[in-house]
């Protein structure tokens, strides 16, 4: 018999929260020994299928933050972000080495659980087969439940359509007695089935928005992101040209290039930027300090930026959850190790006057302290560099090799200093944590991109832009400076704001891939780089640019294998180069 696993929820408008787990050796749902929990029962009642309905959105909302040690919540023992040129965990064994290194593939990734998107998926399908019986709930009603269902497997099939390219299609329960060997379908197909979708709960009677504190509920506006955010990866370079490696199956993309599919997805980010000027979603830009506006649109919760987060995190604990000491920096609130932010993801931010700094290969600890205060407001809220404030209760931190060999506190790290984006408001205990699914930032930098892609240089594609940079502090970029005179240099400058501004969300990784340059030096591939800081015989200090390792890229890594589980079952076509 297969394994048998319930775990029940409930929504509220301080977020989603587990109320018991239960497990048995039965099919999901099955009704065990001594128990009259059956779907009869559960869609009895509105209470039990709300109830239900809430066990389908914890199934697998996207969570980026590694409560566990289990693979399901960004990486094993990590974040994704130290899986890219974004960052570096010091330590050898949490699970982003093993894709710095290149030690992963159809055995294991150390990212994602493919078989949990799919219980998500037959949870939500049971839900939909079902929620009909229930006598108490209206028509309406109803139709708005289903609407989350639909949105809730769509979701589970993008984030499988991102690793893994085409996938089996299920749009119901499988049955024993019925066809289970399901084939991969096609990229274009899944794509297609997630955008109808999308459609279908658009035009449900799904709200447009809920009170403030209900952020982690799906409304039409999460809908639109999704489908804005899944046809700009299709139109992307990955899927939308030649394939990388022969695909004759179609799996990893449609196999040549259609200019419509940009024009697509600048539709659909544009309608993403319509509905929230007419629904209160806007950019946080309420402080006169545009640092604070960045840190408070990422950290407060239920900000006007949200579009969908998942609100499911507890306190902090000793073990469990364990996010605080997987990405806390060394003797900050139990922190093992933190996240380093690599040297060419510092290069990547400009000053505060929008100019590229220059990182000289080594100096003083002076002249290093004068180039990161320069560094724009972003920099300033995401990168604890030494020297530099973490918040008000730990103050000023510095790490450093001392003159007797042994580190400072803090230290060691690997990159110029430590991810401290979502991290600053929090100590042992606090339970402000927010996943960002959706936030707006992001649909501005989609509209510019698409935009740009099939109407060069478009004025509005600037626009779109400069409403992020404004944000930010940073100054507008026009056509007439020759640094963004041109589609490839505003590409360029879409491309590095979206690695700014969206810095550590879970987005460089898969954005990389799908425009095919993760296999550049210094991307995902060849040596990474950081700025160590040294004491001297007289108690100064110096700094000095070092690598700290080489990358490990082969083209077969744009698309996730399939697990060899499924590989093994007979029925199933290996993704190209694996």
């Amino acid at each position: 018999m297969k394994s048998f696993n319930i775990k029940l929820y409930m929504l509220s408008a301080t977020g989603l929260f587990l109320l018991f787990s239960s497990s048995c050796k039965r099919d999901f749902l099955e009704k065990p020994n001594g128990s009259d929990v059956t779907i009869d029962t559960i869609f009895s009642s509105k209470i039990k299928a709300e109830t239900f309905l809430w066990n389908v959105y914890g199934t697998y909302m996207p969570n980026g933050f590694s409560n566990d040690w289990n693979i399901r919540d960004g990486m094993q023992a990590g974040m994704l972000m130290a899986a890219s040129d974004e960052g570096d965990i010091y330590d050898s064994w949490p699970g982003p080495n093993s894709h710095n290194e290149g030690n992963w593939g159809p055995q294991g990734n150390n990212e994602d659980e493919f078989g949990s998107h799919y219980k998500g998926i037959r949870n939500a399908s049971i839900f939909l087969e079902n929620v009909d019986r229930v006598p108490d709930i209206s028509a309406t009603e109803k139709d708005q439940m289903k609407a989350e269902a639909i949105f809730l497997r769509a979701l589970q099939y993008a984030e499988l359509v991102k690793r893994y390219g085409g996938v089996p299609l299920v749009d119901k329960k499988l049955e024993a007695t019925g066809s289970i060997k399901i084939p991969r379908s096609t990229y274009e197909e899944c794509v297609n089935f997630i955008v109808k979708s999308c459609d279908e709960v658009i035009a449900s009677s799904i709200p447009d928005s809920y009170p403030t504190g209900w952020r982690g509920r799906i409304n039409r506006g999460a809908a639109l992101a999704l489908k804005s955010r899944v046809l700009l990866y299709a139109a992307s370079p990955l899927s939308n040209g030649a394939p990388y490696l022969p695909d004759p199956n179609n799996l990893t993309g449609y196999g040549s290039y259609d200019e419509r599919r940009w024009v697509e997805a600048a539709k659909a980010s544009k309608a993403v930027l319509d509905w929230a000027a007419a629904n209160g979603v806007s950019l946080v830009k309420s402080n006169p300090d545009a640092g604070v506006n960045y840190e408070s649109a990422i950290s407060q919760q239920d900000n006007p930026e949200i579009i969908l987060a998942n609100k499911s995190h507890g306190p902090w604990g000793d073990w469990s959850p364990m996010f605080q000491q997987f990405v806390m920096p060394r003797g900050i609130y139990g922190g093992w190790y933190g996240n380093g932010v690599t040297l060419q993801m510092a290069q990547m931010y400009q000053t505060a006057t929008g100019e590229d700094q220059n990182w000289p290969a080594e100096g003083s600890y002076q002249e290093l302290m004068q180039k990161m205060q320069q560094m724009e407001p972003r920099f300033q809220q995401s990168v604890a560099y030494s020297g530099s404030k973490w918040n008000d209760e730990i103050g000023t931190i510095s790490f450093y090799k001392k003159n007797d060999g042994a580190w400072s506190l803090y230290a060691p790290l690997n990159g110029v200093g430590y991810m401290k984006k979502f991290l600053t408001r929090g100590n042992w205990g606090d339970e402000y944590n927010q996943w960002i699914i959706f936030r707006l930032a992001e649909f501005y930098l989609n509209y510019a991109e698409a935009l740009n892609e099939h109407s060069a240089m478009d004025p509005a594609s600037y626009d779109a832009l400069n409403m992020i940079r404004e944000r930010a502090g940073m100054p507008r970029i026009t056509s007439a400076d020759p640094n963004y005179n041109s589609q490839e240099k505003l590409r360029k400058a879409i491309r590095r704001e979206r690695a700014v501004e969206l810095a550590f969300e879970e987005h460089r990784f898969f954005d990389v891939r799908r425009w095919k340059i993760a296999g550049d030096e210094g991307v995902m591939k060849g040596k990474m780089w950081g700025l160590n800081l040294y004491e001297q015989p007289n108690g100064s200090m110096i700094y000095k640019m070092e690598s700290f390792e080489s990358r490990v890229w082969q083209d077969k890594m744009y698309v996730y294998p399939m697990p060899q589980t499924e590989i093994d079952k007979g029925y199933v076509t290996q993704t190209p180069g694996w």
